[in-house]
């Protein structure tokens, strides 16, 4: 048994080994290297933002990292297509046939070495944006604050989107004011999907609260940052003033008020040092409290609209969404190895579709089904999300709506995490979205592809390499 898992690794070893040595003497290798490197070190220069760091910021690790990984994207979709159908419209595979190589070892080499050439050029890539980000820092003097960071993101505990359709659901069902014509399973993904984008309005003197439980507690001396994302009618922003309370229910005789005056821009971050809730001031020495050497965990945020009625209109935000509070998570560089690993967890999984792609049709079908089949990803998520019930209703609709939601359903895991989103907000990546990741990525769906594909393979060119 360890003998026939000894040889086959060693000729999964051999096929990955001349897979890489074949891919680097390309010259479609080295015009991928000259195209990152012109991406990578051009791009930031070329793209002007607003001047300030935050903008610097962006062009470097959405605009960057995004134009780099989508050349990643296409060209190891390309690559993937090309590396079975071009061996077999060649009748090269015939050559393996009669080596003791079975399909599995074949697929699973192949699909190493694009996972190692993925790994090298996404690491540069990395690498280049990193070293840009450090000169950047050390030419312009950004301060603290000014500087990328990676914190933990804490949301208000609220009933999840399923479990808020259902009740809505219940709610209606109840009161027979369901609509016609309409089933169970398009009223609650309707409803799901409300739930989702709720918002909460908070008109002059009315105000609304949230309660927070942090994943890691914080320490005495540690900083709780708040941040709210609003929404209001232009002409009066002016006029819009409100007051924000902070409170640790651990420590509930203290409260922290933060008033608020400027809401020229629809996004507001302060910081809370922890020692407020402690009864000392940031030079004070703490004191027991309830927390005990655990620290803080539980927290409660209300916000007041003090704002005259009369000139000042209500303000909306999206609760499940727009309300936060940030700590402290680990250092910015350890941040940018997760994004790297997404991205490579996905760069994995497109190599793993061109493969069983390349393993089913000639080179020139398989890089058309796969142009198109991402074609369709990009554009049936989109469509997922602007479909009304009266576009649902035209049956001249429906058939598109049905591909779109089913490729959006197929992919959801795939494309549910957002790295560089999180990178540009300063948000820490979660190792438990970053398992999930590699997961699905890079173990799950290419297990399901590499069978269909080898499955097919073995009735194409090896039926007698077993």
């Amino acid at each position: 048994m360890f003998r026939r898992l000894t040889e086959s690794l060693r000729r999964i070893g051999g096929v990955s080994l001349l897979a890489v040595r074949a891919s680097l003497r390309t010259r479609v290798f080295a015009a991928m290297l000259a195209l990152l490197a012109v991406c990578v070190l051009a791009l930031p220069g070329a793209v002007k933002g607003d001047g300030t760091p935050a903008g610097e910021l962006y062009i470097l690790l959405a605009y960057t990292l995004g134009f780099a990984f989508g050349i990643l994207c296409l060209a190891t979709l390309w690559s993937a297509c090309a590396l079975f159908a071009a061996e077999i419209d060649s009748a090269r595979m015939q050559l393996s046939s009669v080596k003791p190589v079975r399909a599995s070892e074949f697929w699973l080499g192949k699909w190493l070495a694009l996972l190692l050439l993925n790994a090298v050029l996404l690491l540069a890539v990395y690498a280049g944006v990193y070293a840009q980000v450090q000169w950047k820092m050390r030419a312009n003097g950004w301060d603290a604050a000014e500087r990328p960071s990676s914190r933990r993101v804490a949301r208000p505990i609220l009933p999840t989107p399923k479990e808020e359709a259902r009740q809505a659901y219940a709610q209606m069902l109840a009161q027979k004011a369901l609509p016609e014509g309409v089933s169970e399973k398009t009223a609650l993904r309707v409803l799901e999907s409300k739930a989702r984008e709720k918002y909460d309005v908070i008109s002059p003197g009315a105000q609304a609260g949230w309660r927070f439980r942090l994943a890691r507690p914080v320490g005495v001396g540690e900083a709780v940052t708040v941040r709210m994302k609003f929404d209001t009618e232009y002409s009066t922003r002016e006029q819009v003033k409100g007051v924000c309370r902070l409170r640790c229910l651990q420590a509930p005789e203290q409260m922290v008020e933060i008033p608020l005056d400027d809401f020229t821009l629809n996004e507001i971050e302060f910081a809370v040092d922890t020692r407020a809730f402690l009864g000392e001031g940031p030079a004070g020495g703490p004191r027991r409290t309830a927390a005990g050497p655990k620290g803080l965990r539980d927290f409660e945020l209300t916000f007041h609209h003090t704002g005259d009625p009369k000139r000042a209109s209500a303000l909306m935000l999206r609760f499940r969404q727009d309300v936060v509070l940030l700590t402290s998570g680990g250092a910015f560089e350890g941040n940018l190895l997760r994004s790297a690993c997404v991205h490579w967890g996905v760069l994995a999984l497109l190599a793993a579709f061109g493969l069983s792609l390349s393993a089913c049709f000639s080179l020139p079908v398989a890089a058309f089904a796969a142009t198109v089949l991402l074609a369709l990803t990009m554009v049936g998520n989109s469509v997922v999300r602007v479909v009304s019930e009266e576009d649902e209703k035209d049956w001249r609709n429906r058939i598109g709506i049905w591909v779109s939601r089913g490729v959006s359903e197929a992919t959801s895991h795939a494309m549910q995490a957002e790295p560089l989103t999180a990178l540009t907000r300063g948000e820490r990546i979660d190792l438990g979205v970053l398992g999930a990741s590699v997961a699905w990525n890079v173990l799950l769906v290419p297990l399901l592809l590499a069978g269909a594909g080898c499955w097919v393979l073995r009735r194409r060119e090896l039926a007698d390499a077993d």
